[in-house]
């Protein structure tokens, strides 16, 4: 009985080296123990946040370990994580009358308080680490990869903008427009968001949108510079904002949202839904998320969408409706095509002009950043920069609307059957200037362009069958202000239409 009792007490005390010495005889014998310490209580915690060891939510027996920079995590499954434990002297085996070993408690304590919502390779703007959103554990495990604003000279890049944009630069006589202030400032609000901003503090911008003849450079803006500076990273959001797909994983993984002659519908219903898409890229703080086999979040990237396109009138066909509501949200540069600052007719001359412009890339972002002002009358409160639309694309783009399709109509067609034939503006109506100007309610005019007595009357059905007259109306009078305006009666609102000039 004296034995067991012993047995006991040494099993009640901490176990620590010692020895037995024997008593006489029908007495227990005693334990001495050693001068070594008892074990310290295990800090689990502790070497979990050491190694930066996290767990997904579903993931298994997979971990997420950090590379010790706290930017950067990849995938190890349990068995090399127990092995990594070693390089941290925590035990991988049980003591005598524990049941989980040290290696297992950290697992068990990753998996209870270091649990992650959801992993995601990126999200454009934000650098790796950890963040709260929508309440949810978020991990980003890699970060744009941006220049160091440097100060120097950026002779290259320079000479490449003004080649592309500044027709006044490209014209011998010197008589083009120079859009690069234009382009400049719009690049200086974007590395200002990305580089001084932050999650939910991106300030939005619109969507350029380069348009030239075939092989004049228009895409070199895009890669080398626009992407160059905006972290390194692209995709194409055309399937989503085509409606081919509602996921959008790969477009959140780039700040640089970029389209090359995008392969759209001319159907003037597709293009009103590719414009209210981009509307809602450009504008809204927050976007929704949605990888496959994940459910959709919302969070606040940072986005900056461009697109380049061929100046054939065809071609730029497959753009979104140039309305009054899409004017603020997109910039129309047309592109000169004036020869690159440096030959790139072979690979190594390729290879040479991007390696240039990527090593000026620091200068003209520390350029942007301070020394560039935008002018006073080019701000803008919401965009930084006011929008820039080429008066030959902006022609282009409205001879495309039904407001533009509407007011060709009114110009070409002519009243017949009459003593002789007359224009709208030279019959009789409200007007009091008959000759110069027509006046009349939209109903009025609807019924004269139906008339058998009107030569483009089945035009103008056509027209009708998709658009409302009165709408097409006060489209105009936001585009050409010079040829529509209204007046209201105390009976109805009356539309003034003016001959062109």
């Amino acid at each position: 009985n004296g034995t067991a009792a012993a047995a006991q007490d040494a099993e009640a005390k901490p176990k620590r080296r010692g020895k037995v010495t024997k008593a006489g005889r029908g007495k227990p014998a005693e334990f001495q123990p050693g001068a070594a310490a008892a074990p310290k209580v295990f800090d689990m915690d502790g070497v979990a946040k050491d190694l930066d060891l996290w767990w997904e939510d579903g993931g298994g027996t997979n971990f997420h370990v950090g590379d010790g920079s706290g930017t950067s995590w990849s995938c190890w499954p349990e068995k090399k994580v127990t092995n990594l434990f070693k390089t941290k002297f925590v035990r991988l085996k049980a003591r005598e009358g524990e049941t989980l070993s040290e290696a297992e408690q950290v697992l068990m304590h990753t998996m209870r308080t270091r649990r992650l919502d959801v992993t995601l390779a990126a999200i454009a703007g934000y650098r790796a680490g950890i963040y709260d959103i929508s309440g949810r554990r978020v991990m980003v495990r890699s970060s744009p990869q941006l220049v160091v604003p440097t100060k120097g000279e950026w002779p290259t890049v320079e000479a490449l903008i003004r080649a592309k944009l500044d027709f006044g630069y490209s014209d011998p006589d010197g008589h083009g427009i120079d859009q690069t202030p234009y382009f400049h400032g719009w690049m200086k609000t974007a590395v200002e968001g990305l580089y001084l901003g932050g999650p939910g503090n991106f300030r939005p911008g619109q969507c350029p949108i380069f348009a030239g003849p075939a092989d004049c450079g228009k895409s070199r803006l895009q890669h080398q510079v626009i992407t160059g500076l905006l972290g390194g990273r692209s995709a194409d959001p055309g399937p989503y904002l085509f409606g081919r797909t509602d996921f959008n994983g790969e477009m959140f993984a780039a700040e640089h949202l970029m389209m090359e002659d995008p392969a759209s519908s001319q159907k003037t219903v597709d293009r009103v839904f590719f414009g209210e898409s981009l509307k809602q890229l450009v504008v809204n703080d927050t976007q929704r998320l949605h990888e496959k086999r994940e459910n959709a979040i919302m969070v606040s990237p940072f986005f900056r969408t461009t697109i380049s396109i061929n100046d054939d009138p065809d071609k730029l066909r497959v753009l979104p409706l140039l309305t009054p509501d899409m004017k603020d949200k997109v910039m129309l540069f047309l592109v000169s095509p004036a020869p690159l600052p440096m030959p790139t007719a072979t690979l190594e001359e390729r290879q040479a002009f991007r390696e240039k412009i990527a090593s000026e890339l620091p200068a003209y972002a520390w350029w942007l950043l301070n020394e560039f002002e935008i002018p006073e009358e080019l701000q803008s409160v919401r965009f930084g920069v006011r929008e820039w639309h080429h008066p030959t694309l902006m022609a282009e783009l409205f001879d495309d609307t039904p407001a533009g399709e509407l007011l060709r109509i009114i110009d070409a067609m002519e009243f017949v059957r009459l003593p002789d034939d007359r224009k709208l503006w030279q019959l009789e109506s409200s007007s009091k200037t008959v000759g110069e100007s027509w006046e009349g309610t939209a109903f009025d005019l609807e019924k004269l362009m139906l008339s058998d007595t009107c030569t483009l009357n089945r035009e103008s059905k056509r027209l009708f069958m998709h658009s409302k007259l009165d709408r097409l109306l006060a489209r105009l009078r936001e585009d050409e202000p010079d040829r529509v305006a209204h007046r209201r009666t105390k009976l109805a609102r009356h539309w003034v239409i003016s001959r062109p000039s």
